[in-house]
């Protein structure tokens, strides 16, 4: 059998991006199909003249674009296509937000049969500049795309989970701590079916919410010690909706947002999608450096900042009460909006108040019970100063009109009975005795991490490429997240292992041992042009 070479002569870009945009011309003119599988990471290299990192990055581009799929021990195959009007975000590709787009800001149409009139993403971001959205507009809502999760269900019970199964791969990719097997949670949504009209659950309510619901939420900010006034608070359908809120809210295409150097990856996404710029400052053990923010702040004339000063997402760091301090004050100086993601602080009930709590009159902090209670809630909340909760609640009723009724009764009862506060104290306790596990197999390395937090960072020997171990803790059946992912600007050698997504602590044993494997294996340094 022949093997498909691509042509990179006509190409530009880095040469990864290369060969992911030539995999996809090779679909389009019918060269590949799915299903064919894709030459070795080796043998491409080989033909190419490249390292095999380069073809594992290409591959994972690859993927990430919907053209290939990669199956532990088996290869890389061409994928089916996908059923969606959405067109391949190639290089050269126009980026749309729907059929017929032509661009960023392309209409998006609703179903044929409807006479909705068009909307856009800059028609969303005018609505929340105004402060308002008109009720009873006919307008169509963003497509901002679908996944489709398989689900299995979990031996011995009749409850479905998503990837965690005995038998799959081990996931040390996903920072998705699994809550404890209870059925206190199934006793609650019996008492809210038994406690009176459901009705009132599932109607339309404003954006805002229920005052109770806010009363809730705002004595869980409270908790973390920021102003328990419900007026300061609006519920979200989790932290990533309220981060894309905020972001909505004060940025516009062109303007500069910082954050930290490593950041949380739907924040890159976001920038995107929103256009506007991203700009990394510089962190030492504590985060970013008071400074280099300065400086930054002086020279580029930043309009946001986004940061996680509690548990960084995925360095482990926590900023210090002084760090805070210095940090505060020059968000002060230079008038900088901070927003906070504060989703890992319950992990670290020592650390310092919130840096909001530095700085009220600038700072939108974000937090929910996706690490604590379920992701599957999709339940948070934005704490904000008072003159910016209209303009916020105009951006929470323009991506998804109001956060779910019934959703907000289940967490607002967790947070009233003390369920919420006794599932962060056992988490704590948990990762803890996971935290263990991982760190007796790696004595020796460089490791980052925090007693009571759910993952760890691992800086690599200078002879390991992370692409390449990644790709080979793959092929063995445990799954890694590379600091290419979170990097902006120039990634450093490492990569995140989280082990909340695991039932058992014999998997995670399991898997650290397989890395530890790899990280002692001379295979390495194979990994060169060949």
């Amino acid at each position: 059998m022949t093997i498909w070479i691509p042509d990179l002569s006509s190409g530009s870009g880095p040469v990864y991006r290369r060969i992911a945009q030539a995999i996809g011309a090779a679909v389009e003119k019918g060269q590949l199909q799915a299903g064919d599988r894709l030459p070795t990471h080796r043998d491409m290299a080989y033909h190419l003249g490249v390292t095999v990192g380069t073809v594992t990055r290409a591959y994972r581009e690859a993927e990430r674009l919907g053209l290939a799929i990669g199956e532990v021990g088996r290869g890389t195959y061409v994928s089916a296509p996908l059923e969606t009007d959405l067109p391949l975000l190639l290089p050269g590709h126009p980026v749309a937000f729907g059929k017929g787009s032509q661009g960023p800001q392309a209409p998006v149409t609703n179903d044929a049969n409807t006479n909705a009139p068009h909307r856009t993403v800059a028609d969303m971001r005018q609505d929340v500049a105004n402060g308002y959205v008109q009720s009873g507009t006919n307008s169509a809502p963003v497509n901002f795309g679908t996944a489709d999760v398989s689900f299995t269900q979990n031996r011995g019970t009749n409850t479905a989970y998503p990837v965690t199964l005995d038998d799959g791969p081990i996931n040390f990719r996903m920072n998705c701590p699994l809550p404890p097997q209870e059925t206190h949670i199934n006793q609650v949504l019996i008492d809210i079916a038994q406690s009176g009209p459901i009705e009132n659950l599932i109607t339309y309510k404003t954006e805002y919410g229920m005052p109770h619901h806010r009363q809730a939420l705002a004595k869980m900010a409270g908790r973390f010690g920021l102003d328990d006034n419900p007026d300061r608070v609006l519920p979200t359908a989790g932290v990533q909706h309220a981060m894309t809120v905020a972001l909505m809210t004060f940025t516009r295409p062109g303007d500069l947002v910082l954050c930290e150097e490593m950041t949380y990856p739907n924040l890159r996404s976001l920038a995107a999608m929103m256009q506007f710029r991203l700009r990394g400052v510089a962190m030492d053990e504590e985060g970013i450096l008071p400074d280099v923010l300065d400086n930054l702040c002086r020279t580029q004339s930043p309009r946001v900042i986004y940061l996680m000063p509690t548990l960084h997402n995925p360095l482990c760091s926590t900023m210090s009460h002084e760090r805070r301090v210095a940090i505060a004050e020059v968000l002060r100086k230079h008038n900088l909006l901070l927003i906070e993601d504060a989703i890992y602080g319950f992990l670290n009930p020592e650390s310092p108040p919130p840096l909001s709590c530095f700085v009220p009159e600038r700072a939108i902090y974000l937090n929910g019970i996706s690490k604590s209670v379920g992701g599957g809630l999709r339940i948070g909340f934005i704490h904000a100063p008072i003159q910016y909760i209209a303009k916020l609640a105009s951006g929470i009723r323009t991506t998804c009109w109001m956060t779910p009724g019934i959703n907000l009764e289940l967490v607002t009862r967790l947070i009233n009975d003390g369920t919420v506060e006794r599932y962060e104290r056992w988490h704590r306790e948990e990762a803890s005795r996971r935290l263990g596990v991982i760190l007796g197999s790696l004595k020796g390395y460089d490791v980052r991490f925090h007693p009571t937090n759910y993952h760890i960072w691992l800086t690599l020997p200078d002879h390991i490429e992370t692409s390449e171990l990644v790709m080979n803790a793959a092929n063995s059946g445990v799954m890694l997240t590379a600091a290419q992912q979170f990097a902006v600007g120039v990634p450093p050698r490492g990569l995140r292992l989280s082990f909340g997504a695991e039932r058992s602590t014999e998997r995670i044993h399991h898997g650290v041992n397989i890395i530890l494997r790899l990280l002692q294996t001379s295979e390495f340094s194979d990994a060169q042009v060949m």
